[in-house]
Protein backbone atom coordinates (compact mmCIF):
# COMPACT_ATOMS: atom_id res chain seq x y z
CA UNK A 1 0.00 0.00 0.00
CA UNK A 2 2.95 2.60 1.02
CA UNK A 3 4.49 1.88 -2.50
CA UNK A 4 1.53 2.34 -4.78
CA UNK A 5 1.05 5.76 -2.46
CA UNK A 6 4.74 6.71 -3.15
CA UNK A 7 4.56 5.24 -7.02
CA UNK A 8 0.85 7.46 -7.40
CA UNK A 9 2.71 10.39 -5.77
CA UNK A 10 5.47 10.50 -7.91
CA UNK A 11 3.27 10.13 -11.30
CA UNK A 12 1.55 12.96 -9.99
CA UNK A 13 4.31 15.66 -9.48
CA UNK A 14 5.68 14.14 -12.70
CA UNK A 15 2.57 14.97 -14.81
CA UNK A 16 2.02 18.42 -13.30
CA UNK A 17 5.86 19.12 -13.93
CA UNK A 18 5.62 18.29 -16.80
CA UNK A 19 2.19 20.19 -18.47
CA UNK A 20 3.54 22.99 -15.94
CA UNK A 21 7.15 22.99 -18.50
CA UNK A 22 5.16 23.09 -21.74
CA UNK A 23 2.43 25.62 -21.06
CA UNK A 24 3.67 29.00 -22.29
CA UNK A 25 3.64 31.72 -20.12
CA UNK A 26 0.52 34.43 -19.52
CA UNK A 27 1.63 37.23 -20.88
CA UNK A 28 1.75 40.04 -18.15
CA UNK A 29 -0.99 42.51 -17.78
CA UNK A 30 -1.90 45.40 -15.15
CA UNK A 31 -4.85 44.14 -12.81
CA UNK A 32 -8.35 45.34 -14.18
CA UNK A 33 -7.09 45.66 -17.82
CA UNK A 34 -8.02 44.05 -21.44
CA UNK A 35 -5.26 44.05 -24.03
CA UNK A 36 -7.56 45.90 -26.61
CA UNK A 37 -7.66 49.02 -24.40
CA UNK A 38 -4.59 50.25 -24.87
CA UNK A 39 -5.00 52.72 -27.59
CA UNK A 40 -2.63 55.94 -27.45
CA UNK A 41 -4.27 59.28 -28.22
CA UNK A 42 -3.32 61.22 -31.31
CA UNK A 43 -3.16 64.69 -31.60
CA UNK A 44 -4.22 67.28 -34.17
CA UNK A 45 -4.48 71.20 -35.15
CA UNK A 46 -6.53 73.04 -37.53
CA UNK A 47 -9.45 75.32 -37.95
CA UNK A 48 -12.43 74.69 -36.60
CA UNK A 49 -14.83 74.41 -39.81
CA UNK A 50 -18.07 73.71 -38.20
CA UNK A 51 -20.02 73.05 -34.95
CA UNK A 52 -22.79 71.12 -33.88
CA UNK A 53 -24.31 69.48 -30.60
CA UNK A 54 -21.97 66.46 -29.58
CA UNK A 55 -19.61 66.57 -32.41
CA UNK A 56 -17.29 69.39 -34.71
CA UNK A 57 -15.35 69.35 -37.65
CA UNK A 58 -11.33 70.46 -38.16
CA UNK A 59 -10.27 71.77 -41.36
CA UNK A 60 -6.57 70.24 -41.89
CA UNK A 61 -4.31 72.50 -44.29
CA UNK A 62 -1.04 70.24 -45.32
CA UNK A 63 1.17 71.52 -47.46
CA UNK A 64 0.51 72.14 -51.28
CA UNK A 65 -2.53 69.70 -50.73
CA UNK A 66 -6.13 70.14 -50.65
CA UNK A 67 -7.47 70.97 -47.12
CA UNK A 68 -9.44 67.61 -45.67
CA UNK A 69 -12.15 67.57 -42.83
CA UNK A 70 -11.39 65.63 -39.83
CA UNK A 71 -14.96 65.31 -37.27
CA UNK A 72 -14.63 64.76 -33.84
CA UNK A 73 -16.99 63.62 -31.45
CA UNK A 74 -17.60 65.13 -27.86
CA UNK A 75 -18.85 63.53 -25.02
CA UNK A 76 -18.95 63.74 -20.98
CA UNK A 77 -15.37 63.27 -20.76
CA UNK A 78 -13.99 65.47 -22.95
CA UNK A 79 -12.10 68.99 -21.76
CA UNK A 80 -12.29 71.72 -23.53
CA UNK A 81 -10.15 74.69 -22.98
CA UNK A 82 -11.90 77.57 -24.66
CA UNK A 83 -15.07 78.18 -27.09
CA UNK A 84 -15.98 75.82 -30.07
CA UNK A 85 -16.20 78.78 -32.84
CA UNK A 86 -15.81 78.51 -36.44
CA UNK A 87 -12.98 79.94 -37.53
CA UNK A 88 -11.33 79.71 -34.36
CA UNK A 89 -7.36 77.63 -34.59
CA UNK A 90 -7.91 74.51 -32.15
CA UNK A 91 -5.45 71.38 -31.16
CA UNK A 92 -7.16 68.51 -30.41
CA UNK A 93 -6.23 65.07 -28.14
CA UNK A 94 -7.93 61.86 -29.68
CA UNK A 95 -8.71 58.69 -29.64
CA UNK A 96 -10.45 56.10 -31.87
CA UNK A 97 -13.28 54.74 -30.87
CA UNK A 98 -15.24 51.93 -33.61
CA UNK A 99 -13.96 54.54 -36.20
CA UNK A 100 -15.11 57.71 -34.90
CA UNK A 101 -12.85 60.17 -33.27
CA UNK A 102 -13.58 61.07 -29.92
CA UNK A 103 -12.18 64.34 -28.85
CA UNK A 104 -10.57 63.53 -24.89
CA UNK A 105 -9.07 67.36 -24.76
CA UNK A 106 -9.27 70.65 -27.20
CA UNK A 107 -7.39 73.96 -26.99
CA UNK A 108 -9.01 76.30 -28.85
CA UNK A 109 -7.14 79.80 -29.48
CA UNK A 110 -9.83 82.65 -31.13
CA UNK A 111 -9.35 83.78 -34.67
CA UNK A 112 -8.63 87.12 -33.56
CA UNK A 113 -4.99 85.75 -32.24
CA UNK A 114 -5.32 86.24 -28.82
CA UNK A 115 -5.09 83.28 -26.64
CA UNK A 116 -6.96 82.77 -23.71
CA UNK A 117 -5.25 83.15 -20.23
Amino acid sequence: MRFRTILSLATLFLTCFTVAVCCPPLPAQPHGTSLNTAVENQSISGKISSVGDASFSLEIAKDNQAPQTVQFLVDDKTKVEGKLAIGAQAVVEYRADSGKNVAVHVVVTPSSGVRPY
